[in-house]
């Protein structure tokens, strides 16, 4: 774990044991933003190791910590390469599908699935279903400009050594016979 993340355990630690972000800032030199920014990417887990702690329970910093490794490891693999990122979105989709045939097997099965029960889950597998659409959409949308900043990349590369081929006495056949290596037609 990195410094970042050392700072950030000790900040958890801090607001657990009742000090606010202004003076967990001072003491550790971090940023109030960055610390709030901290404490809303964690979701729920700083509230609830101060709530452990209130209620005289010892809160296990460690599941904390290791809640936030995760969490910290999902946001890598959500703004990773694309290729994670279809990875992740192919395991959803699975996630999604046994989702829907546990739903269906209740259905069948029991006698006691209320409507309420059946609109309720309904809404959570279309939650659901939003939430995969939106990141492949966001995975598709990077993908595309990973895709055009390399495909901008080379024609500059290109268009640099068609400039350099001339500059150094090769006539424009040549220096296009270059330009068309680097940009790999033949």
């Amino acid at each position: 774990m990195g410094k970042r993340g050392e700072l950030e355990d000790t900040a958890i630690h801090l607001y657990a044991e009742g000090a606010e972000i202004p003076k967990i800032s001072s003491e550790l030199g971090v940023s109030e933003n960055s610390l709030r920014a901290w404490k809303q990417r964690a979701g729920q887990e700083w509230d609830e190791a101060r709530a452990a702690c209130r209620k005289g329970r010892v809160a296990s910093f460690e599941d904390v910590g290791a809640r936030l490794h995760r969490s910290r490891q999902l946001g890598e693999i959500y703004g990773g390469d694309s290729k994670s990122q279809s990875k992740v979105g192919l395991s959803l989709n699975q996630a999604l599908q046994t989702v829907v045939w546990d739903l269906l097997g209740k259905m069948q099965t029991s006698g006691e699935f209320t409507p309420e029960d059946f609109a309720a889950s309904i809404d959570q597998v279309k939650g659901l279903t939003l939430s995969l659409a939106r990141l492949e959409q966001s995975a598709n949308l990077n993908l595309k400009r990973e895709q055009e900043i390399r495909k901008q990349a080379l024609l500059d590369a290109a268009n640099n050594v068609e400039k350099a081929a001339v500059q150094k006495g090769m006539n424009s056949e040549e220096a296009a016979f270059w330009r068309q290596l680097v940009l790999g037609v033949q």
